[in-house]
Formats: structure tokens, sequence, C-alpha cells
């Protein structure tokens, strides 16, 4: 071959492996199969059982199998490897396996033991010729030992979708269990690829192999943790170019796969670990994993797999002798892994039909195996055709899996308690504030400025929402503190200070202390150019606290400058602090919360926000709804008063969900604005939280109502408006 023709050549073979892939994965998923076996049988027809026997001259023209085509391609799939197994990493939650911990653990143990144990003793009575070399056959049976005992945790997600039991109670038990099972199952790869490397097998190579394995993940864990989400929102914070966060996540996941290979294990590790990594990280927007994920489904995931599928060959099942032992190895995983998970099932404390439901969904495989079965190809201990035979289980388990799986659940009826999970979790999409990601606090160094880094800490602590707290600098030079339970931020004029109040007692406040620790949780900085607030904004917040002096005017509609420029910058919610200087609430202190509610969409975020606050101060909240009796006329045959009570009932079942009492109260008048003031002017409350839409004009405003409101309140008051 004409070496000028190479890059030729392998952009044709790109050009092929993608369009069929992705033609084919459409055909899949049109009929309910997951894409990935489009992808595969793409590879699969491109390949000698297909193409290569049909027009074995035309495929060797494009597929000639030289070394340095073939070193292009495989490199290609292996980057590919490591990107699928970052997005599997980055779809771990392991709040899931908190959930029924007990009956987590035992089905995985059970079920991957079980049937690995299956396949180690298979593998010792396979006919000889699918063995690569005497010497690998150690590491060939743990290798089809753990193809046959892991299930995808993938192909059970998407199963699960599709068969609508993603939020069952067993699904999030098959979610889970397969969860830790595909994080054991790199643990093993890389301690199985760490013996095969070392050539043979001594119990210091294995505790070299284990150490290394477990030395890695305590640190990855730990400090890594920590560095990544570091490295991430440093990267989304201070870099400009396009895209920068993905670069940073694909640099973060090579470094991890290096670290690992370089101490003798698997790079599959690094990778798997560097997604769990990432998806732990407080600011990764769903923008960005969406353009992460997209990048890797669209380009690698059709390459891989059409890779994969271009080392299967068909003809390998022709043979009767072959064909026996693909049945066999099917048999066996499929019946080691029933038998094993319906065992882990029951001694978790599972009913006999549910653990038989659970011992049915994690029987598909899929993408793990392939990747597994492709590792134990490219590194040599296993053969063409026990690698064909491992894929052909992969598909038959997954492909029974939907309709066996669907008639199970049939037969286990929903609980009330888990009814009414499900109709919690299926409210909660439709709210705001859990959605919430990062806060921006900006502040000078007034009473309300006061008010609003405490109530700014408490929802930081209470929804784990990562903070930055700017002071304009003619504020700077007096101290101003970030409450928090159990911590707090001192702005100085020496620069930030961040440590802890030893005031409060963690145990104090009103939530439990944040999971992240507080350096990464509240950021601090100082402006250093009059556009800064603008460039602050462009790192991607969800809400912003504004405090100063005179938020609002008190002849006009119109907002400071400062908060003016706030909002004009930004598209979210603001939440603004008045009567600050009227305020008692103390940090640790409950909140006794007044927020009116109309219906509208700033009012709901009011009403989220507003129960956010009293969760995290433990504190108490009235709703207020004030009936106009000039819409409740014949006419309108009491319509506004059922939307009125409606609006009322959603912020109770509201409070339900959040853990806090909701106290209902009502009012009749013709301007609300005159019933919420008369209502908060009893001092039964700490803060009034109102809603409301700005109106556009050359600028933002408040609307007449609004405005005459937040004059006429003499309470605190947190503004949300929008």
């Amino acid at each position: 071959m004409n070496p000028d023709h190479t890059a030729a050549i392998f952009v044709a073979e790109l050009i092929l492996l993608l369009f069929t892939g992705r033609l084919l994965g459409e055909g899949m998923n049109r009929i309910s199969q997951p894409a990935i076996f489009g992808q595969l049988l793409a590879g699969v027809i491109l390949g000698p059982s297909v193409f290569g026997a049909f027009l074995p001259d035309l495929r060797h023209t494009i597929f000639p199998g030289t070394p340095a085509l073939k070193s292009m391609i495989d490199a290609l799939s292996q980057i590919g490897i490591l990107l699928l197994l970052l997005l599997a990493g980055m779809e771990t939650n392991f709040s899931l396996l908190s959930r029924k911990r007990r009956a987590v653990i035992s089905t995985s143990l059970f079920g991957i033991a079980v049937p690995f144990v299956c396949g180690v003793a298979l593998a010792y009575h396979l006919p000889a010729s699918l063995i690569p070399s005497p010497g690998t056959l150690l590491v060939t049976a743990l290798f089809l030992g753990t193809a046959l005992s892991i299930s995808s945790v993938k192909i059970v997600a998407m199963v699960l979708m599709e068969v609508g039991a993603i939020r069952r109670d067993l699904g999030q038990l098959m979610l889970a269990t397969a969860i830790l099972d595909d994080t054991v199952a790199w643990v093993i790869i890389a301690v199985i690829s760490g013996i095969a490397a070392y050539g043979t097998v001594s119990l210091s190579n294995v505790f070299i192999s284990v150490g290394g394995t477990l030395l890695f993940l305590a640190l990855s864990l730990t400090f890594g943790r920590r560095a990544v989400a570091h490295i991430i929102r440093w990267t989304n914070d201070n870099l400009t170019i396009e895209v920068p966060v993905i670069t940073a996540i694909i640099v973060v996941m090579l470094v991890m796969a290096l670290t690992t290979e370089l101490i003798g294990v698997h790079t599959a590790l690094g990778a798997f670990v560097a997604g769990m990594l990432v998806a732990q990280s407080p600011i990764l927007t769903e923008h960005i994993e969406g353009e992460l994920r997209g990048f890797i489904l669209a380009f690698f995931s059709p390459i891989f797999f059409a890779v994969a599928g271009l080392g299967m060959d068909l003809r390998t099942l022709m043979d009767p002798s072959l064909l026996g032992v693909t049945l066999a190895i099917i048999l066996v995983a499929t019946v080691g892994k029933f038998l094993g998970a319906l065992a882990g099932g029951r001694v978790g404390g599972l009913s006999g039909r549910e653990s038989l439901a659970l011992a049915t969904g994690l029987n598909a495989r899929g993408s793990t195996e392939v990747i597994i079965a492709s590792i134990g190809l490219s590194i040599g201990v296993l053969s063409n055709q026990l690698y064909t035979m491992i894929v052909a289980m992969a598909v038959v388990t997954t492909l029974a899996m939907p309709p066996t799986l669907r008639w199970m659940l049939a037969r286990v009826p929903i609980g009330e308690d888990e009814a009414k999970r499900l109709e919690k979790e299926a409210a909660e999409e439709t709210e705001a504030v859990p959605k919430m990601e990062r806060a921006l606090v900006y502040l000078d160094n007034s009473p309300n400025a006061a008010l609003a880094a405490l109530l700014a800490g408490a929802f930081a602590a209470g929804q784990q929402v990562v903070t930055t707290v700017m002071q304009v600098a003619a504020a700077q030079g007096k101290d101003l503190t970030l409450q928090m339970p159990g911590h707090s931020t001192v702005m100085t004029a020496a620069g930030i200070v961040l440590e802890m109040d030893l005031a409060t007692p963690q145990n104090s406040a009103a939530t439990a202390p944040p999971r992240m620790s507080l350096d990464e949780l509240v950021h601090a900085k100082s402006p250093d150019t009059p556009d800064a607030i603008e460039k602050e904004l462009t790192k991607g917040y969800s809400i912003a606290f504004a405090g100063f002096d005179e938020p609002v005017s008190d002849t006009a509609q119109r907002f400071d400058p400062l908060v003016m420029s706030l909002i004009a910058a930004f598209d979210g919610p603001v939440a603004i602090t008045l009567n600050g200087s009227r305020s008692n609430a103390k940090p640790g202190s409950a909140l006794r919360i007044l927020v009116p509610t109309g219906g509208t969409l700033p009012a709901r975020l009011a009403t989220e926000l507003a129960l956010a606050l009293a969760k995290a101060t433990k504190g108490a909240l009235t709703v207020l709804h004030v009936f106009d009796p000039d819409e409740d006329t014949d006419v309108l045959r009491g319509r506004a008063r059922r939307l009125g009570a409606s609006v009322l009932v959603d912020a109770r079942r509201l409070g339900k969900r959040s853990g806090v009492h909701v106290e209902v109260l009502t009012a009749v008048h013709s301007k609300a604005e005159i019933a919420i003031r008369r209502a908060s002017a009893d001092g039964r409350y700490d803060l009034v939280v109102l809603g409301s839409s700005l109106h556009l004009g050359d600028k933002k405003y408040l609307g007449r109502r609004s405005a005459a409101l937040v004059r006429g309140l003499k309470v605190p008051i947190l503004l949300i408006a929008q």
C-alpha cells in the first residue's frame, strides 16, 4: 500500500464505521433496543463475517490491516474506551448505595461471586484451541469469570427507563447494585491486568497490584475529589477559550489513566474513577455535561463499538462444537448471575418476588462486557473466538432482559410508601431550588448586607450550593461575615479569611454540617475592575443575593445603580434584602418567615426559597394568599377562589416534601399590598419573602404595586426579583 494513502484510508474507515454504526444504532433505537447493538452490528457487517465473506477484495482495500492503520484505529478505539468509562463514572450515583445498603451489597457480592467462580471453572474446561497460550490460562479464566459476572449499569439504566421502572424501589435497587458491580469490575480488571503485566503469578505481584489499586482509590476519593473540583471551578472561572471545562475533564481523565498505568494496573480504572470525581464537582452544569456526553456518544462510542464488532467472527458460531461452547457460556452467565443475585436479594432482606425481579434485571450485560472483552483481547489473554463468544453472550442476555423484567415487575406490587415517594419525586422535578448549583453574594457593609450574608449562608449550607462572595470596593476595609451553620466567612481590609465560628457549634445549626468542606463551599473575592460583577456572572450562577444600603429608591420604582448593574447582567433570580437594620436574626436562630403567594412563577420561587431558609434555620413558614373580592363574581363562578385554594394546597405540599410545617393564612382585600402589610405588622415574623416580576423598559424596574409594598413593609424583606 502506498504510504501516502494511509491517511486517506484511515479517514475512509472512520466514515464507514461512523455512518454504519449510527445508522444501525438508529434502527435499534426504533425497535427499543440499545443503540450500541447497532454499532456492534455495524462492525460485524464490516468485518470478516459479512463484508469479508462477500467482497473480500474490497474489504481488504478498505481494511488492509497494515501495522500503521491498525495502530491508528486501535489508538482511537482505546481513547474511546477511556472516554466511555469516564462517562460511566460520571453516571455513578453513590447516594443510591445508601438506600437499602444491605440488599445492594449482598446482591452485588453474591451476584458477582457465583458467576465469577462458575466462569473461572468453565475456562479450565474449554478446548485448548480457545486459550491464547497455556501460560495465560489463569488470567484468561479470571477475565472470563469477570465478563460473566458484571451487570452493565448503562444497559440496566436504559432498560429500566424503557420499561418505566427507573424510579421504582426495585429499579433504584437494580441501578445501585449495577453501579457497585461496575465499580468492583474495574478494580478486578485493574488487578487482573496487573497480574498479566508481570507475566507470572506470585503473592508479591498480587500484593503490588492490589496495594497500588487501594492506594490509588484512597487518594483519589479524598485529595483527588477536592483537587478535581478545584480544577473544574478554576477552569470555568478563569479561562476564556471555548469549552475549557471539557478540556480540563479530558486532561484529568488522561492523567488518572496514566497514573494507573504507571502503578501497574489498567488505564480503565483511572478513567472510571476520574468520571466519579468529575460527577461530584459541585458546579458541573447540565450544559457542560451534555456537551461532553454528546461529544463522546456522537464520535467515540460508535467507533469503539464498531471496532469491537470488527473483532467478531460469526463463523466461529457456525462450528457446532464452538456453538456449544458459546451456549455454555451464555447458560453459565445467565444461571450464575440469576442464582447469585437471587441469593443476595434474599440475604439482603428482600421478598421472594423482589429478589426474582432483581435477579432478572441484573442479567443485562452489554457495554461493560464488550469493554472488558476488548481489554482482554488487546492484552492477549482472550482469543478472537473467545472474544466473539463473550460479546455474543452480552448481546443475548441483554436482549432477553426487557421482556422478562417487564413480566416480573408486573407481579411486584407498588407499596404505599413507594407510591408516595414516586409522587414526591415527580413533583420535585418542577421545582427550581433543587437544581441550583451556584450562588453569588454581592454586598456593601450595610445592615442589608449583613442580613443578605446571613440568609445566603443559610441557603448555601442547606442546599450545598457553591457560593462566591463579592464586596464592593467602597465597602472594603470593614469586617463582614457570611454566616453558615458552624462556619463563618470574614471579609477584612487585609483580604478574605475563611475560619470556623466557634461561637456557633455545628450541632446547634439548622442543618447537619455540610458534606463539602468550607473552602469548597464558599469563595470570596474583591472586585478588581468596575465591570467585575459582569465578568463574574459569565462564570455561571443560579441565583444572586444582593445586600446594599438603599437597594430600592424611596420615591421611584428604580434600583440602586449597583443593584441595577447586577440585575441588568444576570438572567436569573436576584434576592435583594431590605430593612436589614430592623432584623434581629442571629446565626443559628430559627427564622419565622411570611411569604405571600399568588400563583405566579416569581411567587412560586419565593415560596421555594422561603422553605429552603426555614428548613436551614429550623424555622417556621406562613404562606399568605390574598383573595380579591372583585374577582370572585358570579360571572367567574368562584374560579379565583379555587385558584387561590390550589396555590395554598401546593405550598403545603412543598412544605411537606421539604419537612417544614407550613401554616396557611388568608385575607380578602382588593389591594393585596395592604393585606400583606397588615399581616406582617404584628411582629410575628422575622422575614417576609416576596416574589416579583420585573418590568422591562430602558432598564428593568419594579412594578407599581411591588414598589409600594416594599416601601410600606416595616419588617426585614427578601425580595426575589426576576
